[in-house]
């Protein structure tokens, strides 16, 4: 797969804030419908499975961009997508509202450059010396973390875009002392955000530093309700570089340099009013792996301040909970995911194989599915019902690879993309397999270069953002109505 550093435009095309737009006269755009019958099957008597219509959608988008079509927040027959529009050095990323039956879209906002006016958090450089390392929307794409960094020095700069505010707000720079890849999180519901999950930021610390959504620079404050004192817009100096005072501080397992742990993956949760955090981190000296769960004790929580910084030890209203995993035999990486809620972690412990661990009651022992072939990818649904794309066809050798660039392979694609690389997968079936036991139910034919699932329970819709062409720029999204 491309370096992410080959595709990425400089920071003149892409780097996102809203403009005060107002909304487009609405464009037609032809889309590809597809009868559902040749691509569904009947669905058990008890549960309405059944895909009653299917969709596609075609648009131009980001490369970087790992998610980039939304149902959250969504009326029926709507979709909310970024797509770009314009060429070159005019070129910006719209947030449209799609009615993909007839390809009737509104353009509810822009994000756009506006640095050339302000001054930069990286300093006075050629624009083309600054580059774009990562870009994270929000569940419902109306943020955007944007991860920048410096070809021309050492440093870097995350900011926090949020559709209807007129400037991002600055998490963070790093003006001399670049120190590594960010991980970084939005919770499932949009309540919350990090832009380093794996606290390289504050190292050797730990901290997490978690602001909720809701606050932004024209309101120079934590919302009502936020973690945080009521206060302006301040900054922490760590080292060469400076955070935003947090609203709310977790501490990762492990710190950068391991202390002989690798922290694989790791992400927010919403539990209550509170964060959360889980991380997945492979033991490297005994080759063991264990998932982690982090939350606060019931009724507390932390007023963030800079001695945080400097404390060795940490604070004692935070509990911790830890479970053993089985290895990850036949995977490039461990692959996982976790309920909104954080209450249910995922685990694959070999390609055909799914671990379902009640994090609440470690004490059961964790459910285990086989499925027939090779999983691609998977989504838990609130029923307990399982949406999962099985492979069906392979380019035929699988490709050999090291920890390392597994590891950055996982970090910088989607998991679907990933593993398509790895796996040299060409096409799956997507099916929906009940909870506890049973057969999977069909219901879409021949899937092919998958980014990611979504399913929005209110809507009864699924949503299968895909690229075509080997161009991950140009996306396909399919949309089934249940």
């Amino acid at each position: 797969m491309p370096s992410a550093a080959k595709y990425m435009p400089p920071l003149l095309l892409f780097t996102a804030l809203l403009t005060a737009c107002t909304p487009e006269e609405k464009t037609m755009l032809l889309p590809q419908a597809s009868s559902a019958e040749s691509e569904s099957q009947d669905s058990p008597a008890d549960r309405d499975f059944t895909v009653k219509k299917i969709y596609t959608y075609t648009y131009d988008t980001l490369y970087d961009l790992n998610k980039s079509a939304f149902l959250a927040g969504c009326g029926d027959n709507e979709i909310h997508i970024l797509s770009t529009a314009g060429d070159n050095d005019e070129a910006i990323l719209e947030y449209r509202q799609v009615d993909y039956r007839y390809g009737f879209y509104d353009v509810a906002g822009g994000f756009f450059k506006t640095w050339e006016n302000r001054n930069s958090p990286l300093g006075a450089e050629m624009g083309d010396s600054v580059y774009m390392e990562q870009l994270l929307p929000s569940p419902d794409g109306k943020q955007l973390l944007i991860y920048l960094r410096s070809a021309y020095r050492n440093a870097n700069a995350v900011l926090l875009c949020t559709l209807g505010e007129q400037e991002p707000l600055l998490l963070y720079e790093n003006t001399s002392d670049y120190l590594g890849y960010f991980l970084g999180s939005f919770s499932p519901e949009g309540r919350w955000v990090t832009f380093d999950a794996s606290g390289i930021s504050t190292d050797p610390t730990l901290l997490i530093p978690i602001y909720d959504c809701g606050r932004t620079l024209s309101q120079g404050s934590s919302p009502a309700g936020a973690g945080g004192s009521d206060r302006q817009n301040d900054y922490w100096s760590v080292g060469n570089s400076r955070l935003l005072a947090p609203d709310q501080v977790l501490y990762t397992p492990c710190g950068p340099d391991g202390d002989g742990n690798m922290l694989w993956s790791t992400g927010l949760y919403d539990e209550d009013s509170q964060p959360g955090l889980f991380s997945l981190v492979a033991e490297t000296q005994s080759a063991g792996l264990y998932v982690r769960k982090a939350s606060f004790l019931p009724g507390t929580a932390i007023t963030p301040t800079l001695s945080l910084i400097e404390e060795a030890s940490m604070p004692s209203d935070i509990q911790y909970t830890e479970q053993d995993l089985m290895g990850n035999e036949g995977m490039p990486y461990p692959v996982c995911q976790y309920s909104p809620g954080g209450e249910t972690f995922y685990y694959m412990s070999n390609p055909l194989m799914l671990w379902t661990i009640d994090m609440t009651h470690l004490q059961q022992t964790p459910s285990v599915r086989d499925f027939p072939n090779y999983v691609w990818d998977f989504l838990a649904l609130p029923s307990g019902d399982m949406l999962v794309a099985l492979i069906k066809e392979t380019m035929g050798n699988y490709t050999e690879t090291t920890q390392s660039n597994a590891q950055t392979c996982g970090r910088e694609n989607s998991l679907p993309s990933a593993l398509q690389e790895y796996w040299g997968v060409l096409s799956a079936d997507l099916y929906l397999y009940p909870a506890g036991s049973g057969e999977g139910q069909l219901l879409y034919k021949n899937l092919q270069n998958l980014i990611g699932m979504e399913y929005d329970p209110d809507t009864g819709r699924i949503l299968l953002e895909t690229y075509e062409d080997q161009d991950r720029s140009r996306r396909r999204c399919i949309l089934l109505e249940l």
